[in-house]
């Protein structure tokens, strides 16, 4: 398709990250792994012009995630936001999944998650039966 690579470029911009000539490769495999994802799914030859910022955000998502899996993710924070900090005997309490407040990074693992796994109700729409 006709600017899948412009369009997920600019969908990681919104989403925080640049990209750098250095990750061309990978988002042009990832658009071609990711496509062929979608067509198997729905068992079409042709990607259905409905699903084409789904196929943007599927690639955006699945670079992000190979990126914070390898390490190279830079310029997010992570770090678990401190909820209380007492000086006599010194106690740390970090704010977390347990008392309601979900960190940085589990926010942006949802996040990713939501981009790489489309909801069932999209891709159904443009399913066709396998015979």
């Amino acid at each position: 398709m006709e600017g899948v690579y412009e369009a997920v470029v600019a969908r990681l911009s919104m989403l925080g990250y640049t990209v750098t000539d250095a990750d061309k490769a990978g988002l042009e495999y990832l658009i071609h792994k990711c496509e062929v994802d979608i067509l198997t799914n729905i068992n079409h030859r042709e990607l259905p012009k409905g699903l084409f910022y789904t196929l943007v955000d599927m690639v955006a998502g699945q670079f992000l995630f190979n990126k914070k899996a390898a390490g190279g993710l830079e310029g997010f924070d992570f770090d678990a936001p401190a909820k209380s900090i007492t000086e006599g005997d010194i106690s740390v309490t970090f704010a977390g999944a347990s008392d309601g407040a979900s960190s940085a990074e589990s926010r942006f693992d949802a996040l990713l998650d939501r981009l790489m796994h489309p909801p069932n109700s999209v891709l159904a729409a443009f399913r066709r039966l396998r015979w």
